[in-house]
């Protein structure tokens, strides 16, 4: 991350007591649809234990880096011109460009033997551009809360970059528990804290 334009980041290493991590299998989380609404959203947000600002700065760090495949989500496409740098565009392109529907089918192949085929995903391409969005990255526009966060990153990456490694190392480091109210990585020579968890 730091690589790709991001600042530096502390972290604690994890686990070392298993060296495959086959036991932590039941610990993924399964995100709700890609369809849910704000509320919805907001709700899983407060589960996840983070902020409406951290899940927002988390959001714009994960789709300006990298872009959508369709064979493992259904979707396809980029978020940004350049899916190896780390800035604001996501936030600038998302508030910025005119979305239209776009029908995506899965990657997945359809009409063998016993297989239903799929009807198609809908998402956004921006209009005239090959960028595109998800129907959940449009609450970040549509939704009064999330959208006055997205325009405060659109319009200041330096923030951007410093909210979003706030809240990275945060998520990175926040159940490496030494006791009941005690974290491992505030041990670690001339580490800051882990920031409290702030609903």
């Amino acid at each position: 991350v730091e690589e790709a334009g991001g600042r530096s980041m502390r972290f604690c290493g994890g686990r070392v007591d298993v060296e495959d991590g086959s036991s932590s299998e039941g610990l993924k989380f399964k995100f709700p649809p890609n369809n849910i609404g704000a509320a919805r959203l907001k709700d899983n947000i407060r589960l996840l234990g983070m902020t409406l600002r951290e899940f927002t700065a988390l959001t714009g760090g994960g789709h300006a880096l990298g872009k959508m495949h369709v064979e493992r989500s259904g979707f396809t496409g980029q978020w940004t011109t350049d899916p190896r740098h780390l800035d604001n565009e996501y936030f600038q392109v998302l508030l910025g460009e005119d979305w239209e529907t776009f029908n995506v089918t899965s990657g997945a192949p359809t009409g063998a033997a016993g297989e239903k085929e799929q009807a198609p995903l809908q998402q956004f391409k921006a209009k005239g551009k090959g960028l595109f969005m998800l129907p959940a990255d449009l609450l970040f526009r549509t939704d009064p809360e999330l959208a006055a966060i997205s325009e405060e990153y659109a319009a200041d990456n330096d923030l951007f970059l410093d909210d979003f490694a706030a809240a990275w190392t945060r998520l990175m480091n926040a159940d490496r528990f030494d006791g009941p109210v005690g974290n491992v990585c505030d041990k670690q020579d001339g580490a800051a804290p882990v920031p409290e968890m702030v609903i």
